[in-house]
């Protein structure tokens, strides 16, 4: 009978520090790219040129994202998170600095997000490789339903931080202050210290019934991927539109931009707890296709209430929430570990490069239309992939005995 207590340790002491990693990483992301937006709003932007901020946040993640999770497979996943906090700081300070020193505000925001988002091309896949790497088989299934609901939280709630401090001390402190998130997660990767031996944690393997390495069908990775990347669109996009809705449309503040953020983020964290119970009884598959649905709705309601409608933003974090997580479960559990950076390296270019197109579409929708008939838009673009993704997945389901 194997010692638990001797494997405890080992099992959750990653666990532990994975989770707030990963979770001020993104907050931090999240808070630079909030206080950008209202850079560049100020310097008398459109919703286009917002939207053009999020198109060069994602160009560099689509181009180096492949090729980073490769090199994740071959080179200490640890190191190279600790290595992507603190290229991070740097390029975080970089922003403010250059706005003191006289740059061009646009020209210093997307220069300085530009940056950033090449570091995070090499921090996602090797970040959830880690967790493939780390933890323990029989834990992989749940610890990745946490971790995508605390990297979905920490992307939400930056915007409601950062809105709330934007009006405490203005942008350029708040960018400053924002350089310590990722000198905090990069003590979070020291303190999870280097691989132990084989003999001590062995290497995870696949949690289906049969791994594709058993089965004669291949896990159909492309497809597992996308409909894991339809949540990126999802969060891009709405980034845009939220921050355009709140202070452009329904004319309020940076604060209310922050109640709405965590309210969605709040959304978030129930969405995790009900993911649970959804999955036991249909399945991950459909829970993902009930979650992607009911989120599609959410988002096409959100602008038709004025202010009324806030509240939705909670339910549009929860359907959210249920719909990612239950895709990546299903990603998470099929790759094979060795592979696990090239894998979510190329989902993560795939969901950012389907972003921009649907950031370009629908601000234009924005600019010609209304901010209403944006959000319309999103629901139609992120509901269509979804679906015929998750029927075309069921019958390989069916063939590995995974509902």
């Amino acid at each position: 009978m194997p010692d638990h207590r001797s494997a405890n340790p080992l099992r959750a002491h990653p666990e532990r520090l994975l989770l707030p990693a990963a979770f001020v990483t993104c907050l931090g992301n999240g808070i630079q790219l909030t206080a950008s937006a209202f850079l560049l709003l100020e310097a008398g932007r459109s919703t286009m040129g917002v939207g053009w901020l999020f198109v060069a946040v994602a160009v560099p993640q689509v181009l180096l994202s492949p090729y980073f999770g490769r090199l994740a497979d071959r080179i200490d996943r640890r190191l190279l998170c600790l290595v992507c906090d603190v290229l991070s700081t740097v390029a975080a300070v970089a922003l403010p600095a250059g706005l003191l020193l006289g740059s061009p505000a646009p020209v210093a925001t997307y220069t300085a997000n530009f940056l950033l988002a090449g570091i995070t091309a090499l921090f996602m896949p090797a970040s959830n490789a880690l967790v493939k790497e780390r933890v323990r088989p029989e834990r992989l299934a749940a610890f990745s339903g946490h971790y995508e609901a605390v990297v979905s939280a920490g992307n939400l709630l930056s915007t409601a931080i950062g809105g709330f401090l934007i009006q405490l001390v203005d942008v350029e402190p708040l960018l400053f202050f924002n350089a310590f998130t990722f000198l905090a997660s990069a003590a979070c990767w020291v303190l999870i210290g280097r691989l132990p031996g084989k003999r001590d944690m062995p290497r995870p393997t696949a949690t289906v019934k049969a791994t594709p390495a058993e089965h004669p069908r291949a896990a159909p990775e492309f497809r597992l991927g996308l409909l894991y990347a339809v949540g990126s669109v999802i969060v891009v996009v709405s980034n845009t539109l939220i921050v355009v809705l709140v202070v452009r449309t329904l004319h309020l503040g940076a604060g209310v931009l922050g109640v709405v953020d965590s309210l969605a983020g709040f959304g978030m964290l129930l969405g995790g707890l009900l993911h649970r119970q959804l999955a036991k009884r249909v399945g991950d598959l459909n829970s993902a296709v009930i979650g992607y649905l009911a989120c599609a709705l959410v988002i096409a309601l959100e602008p038709q209430f004025g202010v009324h409608s806030l509240g939705l933003f909670l339910l549009g974090g929860l359907t959210f929430a249920v719909a990612r997580i239950s895709a990546r479960t299903l990603l998470m559990s099929t790759v094979d570990e060795k592979r696990a950076g090239q894998v979510f390296g190329s989902a993560n270019a795939l969901g950012l490069g389907l972003s921009v197109v649907a950031t370009i579409v629908v601000s234009r929708v924005a600019d010609l239309s209304s901010v209403p008939h944006s959000f319309l838009a999103l629901a139609l673009l992120t509901t269509l992939p979804a679906v015929v993704t998750a029927t075309s997945l069921r019958g390989w389901l069916r063939e590995v005995g995974k509902r």
